[in-house]
């Protein structure tokens, strides 16, 4: 039961980034092949836990996750205008929720991190080769689902921005933050050439996405190299520098082309950024307990519901600051308890991911809840000793040659 878990999970990551193709005809939009996956995956653990009749120890993350699926409940049926119309996305959040969960719980097994980053990095490359593939067949006149919208950048000739199997450019971008993560960790014990391949070609797509993702893979790469105090000190200046970049972008309209980037000027009409903002604030402020309601959108943009494009606001908005306050201590509450040394590439990522999410709505993106499983994953992990000839000469422990051997 054990392998079959463990395989329909790793297929289920493998098929993160494709949310188009293959077709999956569903009641959502956005509904994909990887969610089908992972039920199966989840009805497979449960049983497997049910028969060998343990559960994961319990941990502060799984009441943060409890709790912020209670407040997503409670805002659908006092605060949504339809409740039956959101049950669908009430379900995407439980999935959310046990994707968190039961990723904190298969990787915290022995081998699984190693199966994890090899899977991630084929699929990357798969999907950088479906990037650039889209690209070319741009330039010869083709058009593909494999390029997206410009969104606030000016249309030309020059140049595209690439999606490849998601459905938004931004998304694609949020996704190669994520990958780079889980490639550059030490525990995955890639081949040199196969991590910097991956890495390689994981910067060059998230370029081509023209998106503001850029910022927090930039971010993610020095955090996960960041060994010194100067290398320290540098990534906290970009931080610092690149939530600003974001902030400025979402109160001033910067129209752009990429392929002139020196005609670049300041539009006087407000940003649909910053009209998101403004109006999504002032539902908080009307609704702060429950938001707008689970499944609607808590802003306006010329006269339309729109996101906030921006995920604390976002989640504020629309589920309330309860939900919010759980969620950040999701993330806390693993940070709080990390392992020791540092996993530098996984908490890189999710300060990459945290910088993007300013500038859009992340939090129902799967990845982002695969990155809070492997956080609390991280809980738990036993910090490597600093080997020394005594302990070397010492029997291996019994306990945990046990566990390993218990791990088929």
């Amino acid at each position: 039961m054990s392998r079959i878990v463990l395989g329909l999970y790793l297929l289920s990551l493998a098929l993160l980034p494709w949310t188009w193709f293959p077709p999956f005809p569903w009641l959502h939009q956005h509904a994909q092949w990887s969610d089908a996956v992972f039920a199966s995956a989840a009805v497979a653990w449960l049983i497997e836990r049910w028969r060998l009749g343990s559960w994961p120890r319990f941990q502060p993350s799984h009441a943060a996750l409890g709790l912020y699926f209670l407040f997503a409940l409670l805002s659908l049926l006092f605060a949504a205008p339809k409740p039956l119309a959101g049950i669908g996305k009430l379900v995407g959040v439980a999935e959310l929720c046990a994707l968190a969960l039961i990723t904190s719980d298969i990787a915290s097994r022995p081998g699984v991190s190693e199966r994890m980053a090899r899977v991630i990095a084929i699929t990357s490359l798969i999907t950088a080769a479906a990037a650039i593939t889209g690209l070319l067949l741009f330039y010869a006149g083709v058009s593909t689902r494999l390029v997206g919208t410009y969104g606030d950048l000016r249309a030309s000739d020059w140049y595209a921005r690439v999606q490849a199997g998601t459905y938004h450019p931004n998304l694609l971008a949020s996704f190669c933050i994520f990958a780079a993560s889980i490639t550059a960790r030490r525990e995955g014990a890639l081949p040199s050439w196969l991590r910097r391949t991956t890495l390689a070609a994981l910067a060059i797509t998230v370029l081509l996405t023209f998106s503001r993702g850029v910022l927090g893979f930039g971010l993610a790469f020095l955090i996960s190299n960041a060994r010194t105090a100067l290398r320290c000190r540098l990534a906290f200046v970009c931080a610092t520098v690149f939530g600003s970049i974001l902030i400025v972008l979402t109160i001033w309209n910067l129209s752009i082309n990429p392929a002139r980037p020196l005609e670049a000027d300041f539009e006087t009409a407000d940003s649909s950024r910053r009209q998101a903002a403004t109006s999504s604030l002032t539902t908080l402020v009307n609704h702060p307990i429950f938001g707008g309601g689970l499944g609607t959108h808590p802003a306006e943009y010329q006269g339309r519901p729109f996101d906030s494009h921006c995920t604390p606001l976002n989640i504020a908005a629309t589920l309330g600051l309860p939900a919010l306050i759980s969620f950040s201590f999701l993330i806390a509450s693993c940070l709080r308890r990390r392992a020791r040394p540092t996993d530098l590439a996984l908490w890189g990522g999710l300060a990459g991911l945290a910088l993007d999410g300013l500038a859009q709505d992340i939090e129902d993106f799967r990845h982002v809840w695969v990155m809070v499983g492997l956080a609390a994953a991280d809980c738990s992990r036993v910090p490597t000793p600093v080997s020394s000839p005594k302990s070397a000469s010492r029997p291996p422990n019994s306990h945990s040659d046990s566990v390993s051997k218990l791990d088929p």
